[in-house]
């Protein structure tokens, strides 16, 4: 399944809880799709920053993609960077400008630099924009986006709806309009309540957001027409979400929530992994002979966890795409060559029939 996946897809989304290794993971299935060839990029919009530790990277990631160095035989190329929201604002801003100076305007408005950096839900739009740049240039034939753990990651899936919804509504179209007119009729009614989220965010708010739409008009046809195209792309046959969960209850029923969200999202989940998996020993009676007795007590203890486990995913069976089973490593990786480990596992069980 996930040998198919980094094949053919064009772009992999994936989700989980914090602590399950979700970023590990994204991590991993791009460098199993860049040992098929490909040119793979992945982006993190987890501001836990764990992409640059899991690939190793004593610096960290930029705004920009960035070559990971690989192994000689390693034939494609893998990139990878972290969403900066007030990097891609202005990058957005700047392509979408339909005026000499609108972009200048724009950025230069105190409204537009507090949206950057303090207003919920700026993170997750942005996100989706950094995947329709990355995905609409053609310079890579696979993007990863590694989400914001489960609890989040639905306003990422969410947000180009939210922003069409925003751009359709009557009141952005009456802002959009009527400029001066509508600030005097929004004046009287909500300058207290202006005022007070003013104070927060540090801007004069209700002549900040007049003064930016009027900045921003003429981009709002651009930003509806790419948010169009990231709701389709998120539900099309090219993209897949995958799941990454611990093969637990607790886990697994989180999991489970968020891709009940989905589907009343109108997007399946193409594949499931469960990380940290345990390796369970067959143990015959030559083995027990020749193993001290400790020895021989842990390796049963490992098998009938590894069986416990294997009944927890079973009985999810019916609710969650197929599994990929994912042995639990004995540290924390940090460089290419602990991801190549996880990728080569990733390609060697992916082929394993869906639990029952």
């Amino acid at each position: 399944m996930i040998t198919d996946l980094i094949s053919a897809r064009s772009v992999i989304v994936c989700c989980g809880s914090g602590g399950v290794g979700k970023t590990t993971m994204a991590a991993s299935i791009g460098l199993a799709a860049a040992t098929l060839g490909r040119k793979v990029v992945v982006i993190t919009v987890d501001p836990a920053r764990r992409l640059g530790d899991a690939l190793g990277l004593e610096h960290g990631l930029g705004a920009d993609p960035a070559r990971v160095v690989l192994p000689d035989d390693v034939s494609g190329e893998l990139w990878a960077m972290m969403l900066d929201p007030a990097t891609e604002l202005e990058r957005v801003i700047r392509t979408t400008a339909v005026r000499p100076g609108q972009a200048d305007e724009a950025l230069a408005n105190s409204f537009t630099q507090s949206i950057s950096t303090s207003l919920g839900g700026t993170q997750e739009y942005m996100a989706t924009e950094a995947v329709y740049r990355l995905t609409s240039d053609g310079e890579f034939d696979l993007v990863v986006v590694d989400t914001p753990p489960s609890d989040r990651a639905m306003a990422v899936v969410e947000a180009p709806d939210v922003l069409v919804k925003f751009l359709d509504h009557q009141v952005f179209k009456l802002l959009m309009g009527t400029g001066g007119r509508a600030a005097r009729l929004l004046s009287a009614a909500t300058q207290p309540l202006l005022r007070a989220v003013g104070r927060v965010i540090g801007s004069n708010v209700l002549n900040d957001v007049v003064e930016f739409l009027r900045a921003f008009t003429g981009m709002e046809t651009s930003f509806r027409q790419r948010a169009i195209t990231v709701q389709k792309m998120w539900r099309s046959d090219s993209t897949a979400f995958v799941l990454v969960a611990t093969p637990t209850t607790e886990s697994l029923n989180e999991i489970s929530r968020f891709n009940d969200d989905l589907l009343s999202a109108g997007i399946s989940s193409t594949a499931l992994i469960a990380n940290g998996a345990t390796k369970g020993v067959a143990i015959d009676t030559e083995m027990s002979d020749h193993l001290p007795e400790p020895a021989t007590e842990w390796l049963r203890w490992q098998s009938e966890l590894a069986e416990s486990e294997r009944v927890v995913l079973s009985a999810r069976s019916t609710d969650l795409p197929k599994v990929t089973m994912v042995g639990r490593l004995h540290e924390d990786v940090h460089d290419v060559d602990g991801l190549l480990q996880l990728a080569d596992e990733l390609v060697s069980t992916s082929s394993r029939k869906k639990l029952q």
